[in-house]
């Protein structure tokens, strides 16, 4: 388990935003109670992707604000029941995995990976996976983008 090493931009992404803990997550269902806004967000989208960013909460360890939407252009009217957040720009570890298999890759990567690798996870910055238009199945690519602490852990 090898990652690529990426200086991303910041960008905007548009979505549906719930609170979650490891014990309330549902990242099945807010997709799918995403739908119901696709159309709404679509047209903005400035890559037709799709995105489940993680913003990490202020005051709660392991609480999560997790948004599943699609990014736009800053600046973009945000319709009810909706939110705009902004995801700093970061250098990742981007990881390839399917849809099927990003829980056992997240698992490698924070039990495997992370502890044995010279970097350090930067736990306050959002962290995201990326999903390509058109993602409708369990063997769909998928990247998963964990933002890392300027520097080498020493």
């Amino acid at each position: 388990m090898e990652p690529t090493f990426v200086d991303r931009e910041a960008f905007t992404v548009m979505g549906l935003q719930e609170r979650f803990t490891p014990d309330t997550e549902d990242f099945e269902g807010i997709w799918k109670r995403f739908m119901a806004f696709h159309d709404q967000i679509q047209p903005h989208s400035t890559d037709q992707a799709y995105y489940g960013v993680c913003f990490s909460v202020a005051g709660g360890e392991r609480r999560m604000d997790y948004v599943a939407g699609m990014a736009v252009p800053p600046g973009t009217a945000c319709p009810e029941g909706l939110v705009i957040r902004e995801v700093p720009a970061a250098r990742d570890a981007v990881f390839e995995c399917t849809v099927a298999t990003i829980r056992s890759t997240y698992e490698g990567i924070f039990h495997e990976w992370l502890p044995a690798a010279p970097v350090d996870h930067h736990p306050t910055m959002p962290g995201f996976e990326r999903y390509p238009p058109g993602t409708d199945s369990g063997d769909t690519p998928v990247s998963i983008h964990v933002p890392l602490r300027e520097g080498i852990r020493s």
